[in-house]
């Protein structure tokens, strides 16, 4: 499918830039329900990526054609985490996108793994880590620009080089980005 390729293609070229490591690379895959739907992972089979500060970017965008909307290319679900190891036993941050969630959590979060200095405040659901902070959608261009910009990973190629693309993609991106409410539609 010429949509998927192309998407993937795109993911590559703009982790290919910036911070992904010369040997990594994302994947596409179809899954069960056949070629109407795809996964974009990473390139060792599994949906982590590489990056050039040597930890790791899980990246999983599943993406489907919209038959109802003339057969567009739409993202079911997206998820991108930030973490120290391969196995994400130590994670940073976590972006998580569901068209269609399927509990009270927000479509579009970010959740962090860390600990409140406020000790006064203690989340309903535990640890830090497992509460939904509302977001709006968030593409990969910006957690790019997040992990550079505030945790120091090195780029492939110089900012004048990286940096209009991001801001062109992210543009388009942004046009076309379903935006969703903060928690479930009843």
């Amino acid at each position: 499918m010429p949509a998927f390729d192309a998407f993937r293609e795109l993911v590559h070229f703009v982790l290919s830039l910036t911070i992904m490591r010369e040997d990594g690379g994302v994947l596409l895959q179809h899954g069960p329900r056949g070629f109407d739907l795809g996964n974009i992972v990473g390139w060792f089979g599994n949906d982590r990526v590489p990056l050039t500060d040597g930890r790791w970017l899980r990246v999983l965008v599943q993406l489907y054609l919209d038959a109802v909307d003339g057969g567009k290319l739409k993202v079911e679900t997206s998820l991108f985490q930030y973490q120290l190891d391969e196995d994400a036993e130590c994670w940073v941050f976590r972006y998580d996108y569901l068209r269609n969630p399927a509990d009270q959590h927000p479509a579009s979060h970010v959740q962090i793994r860390g600990t409140l200095t406020e000790t006064a405040v203690v989340p309903v659901r535990g640890p830090l880590s497992r509460v939904h902070f509302p977001t709006g959608r968030i593409g990969l261009e910006a957690v790019i620009r997040l992990l550079v910009e505030q945790f120091g990973v090195s780029t492939n190629e110089p900012p004048e080089v990286w940096r209009p693309v991001l801001a062109v993609t992210e543009m388009a991106f942004l046009r076309i980005a379903r935006r969703s409410i903060s928690g479930p539609q009843a």
